[in-house]
């Protein structure tokens, strides 16, 4: 009897790939494109580098690793991304890194960042997490069924 074999499981970090309404509204990107850029995009946002393999960067979104380079010269071409100083391996073999290309940075900047608090209406109650002084609206308070059948 054979033993019942467990799926692969992610590695930590690797669990998800997040797409941003930018990502397709403002940049207009679709398909394999898309999904490449939401990959390097996810190391790149924060200052950081990406330097996957394009072979890993196939497998990882079930893709050809023909189609990811592709993806990658458009996303060069319309600079999204920029290619930096490859590493080394120890093989001799050579692997090319990316981070976010000027028109990346500037449109996921301008809509991926939340505004800051209002210091000023802390200021006004107290600064205190408590109750607004206007109460829960009326609203708010009415079950399903009540907004059922106002509809």
């Amino acid at each position: 009897m054979h033993a019942k074999r467990e799926p692969a499981r992610p590695r930590d970090g690797d669990a998800f790939l997040v797409l941003h309404p930018f990502m397709w509204k403002e940049l207009g990107l679709k398909g394999t494109t898309l999904l490449v850029f939401a990959r390097i995009y996810g190391f790149c946002k924060d200052g950081g580098t990406f330097y996957e393999s394009r072979r890993r960067t196939a497998t990882y979104i079930g893709v050809s690793e023909r189609s990811v380079i592709r993806a990658v010269s458009e996303l060069e071409q319309r600079g999204l991304i920029a290619e930096v100083g490859g590493e080394w391996a120890r093989d001799g073999m050579t692997t090319r890194s990316y981070v976010l290309g000027h028109r990346a940075m500037r449109t996921s900047c301008a809509t991926d960042k939340l505004s800051p608090p209002d210091s000023l209406s802390a200021s006004k109650h107290g600064g205190d997490d408590g109750m607004s002084p206007e109460g829960v609206p009326d609203w708010h308070l009415k079950s399903k069924e009540e907004y059922k059948e106002e509809g």
